[in-house]
Order: structure tokens, then C-alpha cells, then sequence
């Protein structure tokens, strides 16, 4: 019984390497290509500036013109990508956060938590240059993890019904 335990549990650790290292390149290896222009405008502009022109404090609004379009099939590809990928991305989070820790699966201790990554997350991107700061992002985002979170703990449920 020890050994299917230990299994479960390399595996899992197997997923979650595989899951940050796909997080880090997604979250910020696209911004690589843009980095260089940044800096330059930061040079000309100040650094500051060039944050502030990156960063997005306003809710909906980059994802209000996506909503109203979405009957546009041209553009399903964008919205999807926008919006489900910002929702699809976090998921995992909401199942390896309670998965290891335990405490984690009390609701407020994990909204919490969720914010505080996806917020360094954001300011990290704005602050190197290698993406920007969008509280739509933080929303969406954080859908993904409570959704990941509610899968958890219905799946984990399940198990401790049949374990009973």
C-alpha cells in the first residue's frame, strides 16, 4: 500500500515539474521578443514609465471588447486564447496547492495564496519587462485556480467516501 502511495505521489511531483517549467516558459519566454524594445523605451521614457504603460489596473477592460466579439468568428481564436488560456493555464494550480499542502484546502487560506502567486506572477512580468500587468489577467487567472481547487476537492471526496 506504502509503495502505490509513494507512486502516486512521484507522479505528481513528475506532473508539477513539468507544470512549472511549462508555466515559466508560457509566462514569460514569449516576452523575451518585446524585452528588448522595453528597455530601449525605458532608456528614452524612464523605467517607471514604461511599467505604468504596461500595466492594466482597470477590471474588464481588455476583456470586455473580446466579449462583445465573441460571435465574430475571425476572431474566436484570439478570445479563446485570451480568455479560456488565462483560465485553462491556473487549473493545475488549484490541484497541486491542496494536493501538497494540506491547509491549502481550506478555502480562504487558499484564495489567498492563489492571489499572492498570481500577483507575483503579474508584477514580475511588468517588472522584467517580460510581459505586463492586467488585473483581467489576476481575474481570469484566478478562475482557473478555484476551478482546479473545486475539482480537488471533489475528487479528493470521492476518494476518502471509497476509502471509508
Amino acid at each position: 500500500m506504502k509503495e502505490k502511495k509513494h507512486g502516486g505521489r512521484l507522479f505528481m511531483g513528475t506532473c508539477l515539474l513539468v507544470y512549472v517549467i511549462l508555466m515559466v516558459l508560457l509566462l514569460y519566454a514569449k516576452g523575451v521578443s518585446t524585452c528588448a524594445y522595453r528597455i530601449e523605451l525605458a532608456k528614452s521614457q524612464g523605467y517607471w514609465e514604461t511599467v505604468r504603460r504596461y500595466t492594466n489596473p482597470v477590471p474588464l477592460k481588455t476583456i470586455r471588447p473580446f466579449l462583445s466579439l465573441i460571435s465574430s468568428f475571425s476572431l474566436y481564436d484570439k478570445i479563446m486564447n485570451q480568455i479560456v488560456g488565462n483560465i485553462l493555464i491556473f487549473i493545475p494550480t488549484g490541484i497541486f496547492l491542496p494536493f501538497y499542502h494540506e491547509k491549502q484546502r481550506r478555502p480562504v487560506i487558499f484564495c489567498v495564496t492563489a492571489l499572492l502567486l498570481i500577483l507575483f506572477v503579474e508584477i514580475s512580468q511588468v517588472l522584467s519587462f517580460l510581459g505586463s500587468f492586467d488585473v483581467d489577467d489576476i481575474l481570469l487567472n484566478f478562475c482557473g485556480c478555484l476551478i482546479g481547487w473545486l475539482l480537488f476537492s471533489v475528487l479528493y471526496g470521492i476518494v476518502r467516501l471509497f476509502k471509508k
